[in-house]
């Protein structure tokens, strides 16, 4: 008697383990591995040139893969491009595409004959980042064209109005052989050779090429460092005014405002036919 009450106790405990551990089983096939989840990048994005953007994907538990090769949760992009990510946990694999577009700076003068916009080359960054500054600080809002020569160039960015003035500083040359003086050039002014052999150029005095032919005389000497795209016909019309002995406007050409504007290199080609220089 003693004997099945045993046995009866030891099939109890195997019935009660087996139900317990059946359980278990059930519940950890019930229990979902991970949640369902999804990545968003956002919206497509136009970055300034020159600043960057964090894209970040993070969930937890998870592993990475983005179309620049990286595995981590986040990267930070400054280029033009089209980015995706992989996202995987153990519940299964989400992704995401965004396109990132650049705009670039460029500068828009507005005169009393109109507007001029112009393009910086990156080629020359000195005198980029030096011109970027200038018009970012208002400098030369409300200075004039000092110096007007028919077929040849309008000169300004003067701030005494003489030709002698400037911001107090040079900017080593940047003489590039693959940039020209054609015509809507701007240039850098400078002092001649005798005091200036090294051809640094004034910090805020700059030309416009007025000669539809160019100014290939002009090339090797001073620095070129950007490129009208608008306004040409503007140009032509400063370059035609009226000038005393000394090629000064006998009515002053203000320089309204010279501001920044940015485009991205669609809308520089859409609107103004003109594409960044390589």
């Amino acid at each position: 008697m003693r004997f099945i009450k045993m046995i009866k106790s030891s099939l109890l405990l195997m019935v009660f383990t087996a139900f317990i551990l059946g359980c278990s089983k059930d519940e950890e096939a019930d229990t979902p591995c991970g949640s369902p989840f999804s990545i968003d990048l956002g919206v497509d994005q136009v970055l300034p040139e020159g600043e960057t953007l964090t894209l970040d994907a993070t969930i937890a538990d998870a592993t990475y893969q983005w179309s620049t090769g990286a595995t981590t949760a986040s990267i930070v992009v400054d280029t033009t491009g089209i980015y995706w990510v992989a996202v995987t946990t153990c519940y299964g694999t989400e992704s995401d595409t965004i396109q990132v577009t650049l705009s670039y700076p460029t500068i828009k003068m507005v005169t009393d004959f109109g507007d001029i916009r112009f393009w910086l080359y990156h080629q020359t960054p000195l005198h980029r980042e030096n011109f970027l500054d200038l018009a970012s600080g208002n400098f030369y809002d409300g200075l004039i064209f000092h110096r007007v020569i028919e077929n040849f160039v309008i000169q300004g960015g003067d701030p005494e109005g003489t030709g002698f003035g400037g911001p107090g500083y040079t900017i080593p040359a940047e003489i590039k052989a693959e940039i020209t003086h054609q015509f809507g050039a701007v240039g850098a002014a400078r002092l001649g050779d005798d005091v200036n052999p090294e051809k640094e150029s004034n910090g805020s005095q700059f030309y416009i090429v007025s000669d539809s032919n160019g100014e290939p005389g002009l090339n090797g000497n001073y620095t070129v460092f950007g490129q009208v795209f608008e306004g040409l016909e503007v140009v032509t019309s400063i370059s035609q005014v009226e000038v005393d002995a000394n090629d000064r406007p006998l009515d002053d050409v203000i320089m309204q405002i010279v501001s920044i504007e940015n485009f991205t290199a669609e809308q520089l080609a859409s609107q103004f036919d003109f594409q960044i220089p390589e």
